[in-house]
């Protein structure tokens, strides 16, 4: 007997659905961390004497770098790179204005602007990196430390020219107040988005078997009957499992679940053969299943439903019962509807069940 693999229950999520997104950030920030660690490496060869914060810490950033490009080349977690990139851009940017606020600064036109926008570029990846909530609440209390050191221990950097010091922590922090609300903003679309997803699929999805339900096979039924206007021929099978209410009596609705399963997994491997067209398999309600078959005529479509009945009769099922089908099935006729085809199949699948189960029985033709 030929062994049904169980099905597993619907889930509107697939696993696999945000690899390729996953891809692409792991590219991304490959490119920004490998550009950030050569940038830094370049600027430590030239720095001047003086510039201690490039000169003590441009080492220690580089081999942070490498190790952070290895371990996105590596494929390993995503979220450890994210999170360590942004622990260690914040630590190196705090450090540099610390430096900046607490050594002597040489006299100049205008405050050195780097390590704000360097804190700019920390916080879009915290924004990027982090849940939106922790986002908010690491970038803030960053800002906070580094637009506040400056003033309170008094530096230079700050009060040689205080309104362009100003100026520019004011730029910085709207930029990031912006950046914050953008990343906001569009994470609550795309979250809507898959909400909204995720209810059409429940919408159109039976969630025990996965396969489409009455309102999702409606569409493939309107196209058998325009695909009969062209001169294709088209047929519909009403399934329904033969006493099933005695298995769900006698061996419990959990049994009966996986015999359903079953079922849609059995009907889905066995409905389509090389070269026809895609045929489409849903559940109608509790243990009747509808499959529409476009290109199938009468005569096909009793010889694939007494090929499906047999592969019912030689398949093993849970529990070690028998488990058998009724069929009932209509050919597309001038002049149907969905209506009228569905009344055909149901009428044949009542025959079916009365004259002993277990068999196909085709309705007739108008």
């Amino acid at each position: 007997m030929t062994p049904i693999t169980p099905m597993t229950p619907f889930s509107p999520v697939s696993p696999t659905a945000e690899a390729p997104a996953l891809a692409r950030r792991r590219r991304v920030y490959m490119f920004a961390v490998g550009a950030g660690t050569l940038l830094v490496f370049l600027g430590s060869l030239v720095a001047s004497p003086h510039d201690l914060y490039l000169r003590s810490f441009g080492p220690v950033l580089v081999l942070l770098g490498l190790a952070d490009l290895w371990w996105l080349w590596s494929r390993r977690p995503l979220h450890v790179a994210e999170y360590g990139g942004y622990a260690v851009l914040a630590a190196a940017t705090m450090a540099q204005i610390a430096l900046l606020s607490l050594l002597p600064v040489p006299p100049g036109l205008y405050p050195n602007s780097s390590p704000y926008w360097t804190l700019v570029c920390t916080c879009i990846i915290g924004f990027l990196a982090l849940p939106p909530r922790w986002a908010w609440g690491a970038n803030l209390a960053l800002l906070s430390v580094c637009l506040l050191v400056p003033w309170l221990t008094l530096s230079a950097y700050a009060f040689d020219h205080p309104l362009l010091f100003l100026r520019l922590q004011g730029s910085v922090l709207i930029v990031n107040v912006l950046l914050g609300s953008m990343v906001t903003l569009r994470t609550q679309i795309v979250e809507t988005g898959r909400s909204e997803q995720t209810m059409r699929v429940l919408a159109f999805t039976d969630p025990l078997t996965g396969l489409p339900n009455r309102r999702a096979v409606s569409p493939a039924v309107e196209a058998l009957l325009a695909d009969h206007q062209r001169g294709v021929p088209g047929t519909l099978h009403l399934i329904d499992i033969d006493h099933f209410k005695h298995i769900n009596d006698e061996h419990g609705h959990d049994v009966g679940d996986l015999v359903l399963m079953d079922v849609a997994r059995l009907l889905s491997a066995c409905v389509t053969l090389p070269g026809d067209a895609l045929p489409t398999v849903g559940r109608w309600g509790g243990e009747e299943f509808i499959v529409i078959m476009p290109g199938t005529d009468r005569t096909l479509s009793q010889r694939r439903a007494t090929a499906l009945l047999q592969e019912f009769r030689r398949s093993s099922w849970p529990h070690g019962l028998k488990v058998t089908v009724s069929i009932g099935s209509s050919t597309v006729a001038t002049d149907d509807t969905f209506g009228t085809l569905l009344f055909r199949a149901d009428q044949a699948l009542y025959r079916a069940k009365a004259a002993g189960r277990d068999q196909v029985v085709l309705a007739q033709e108008t």
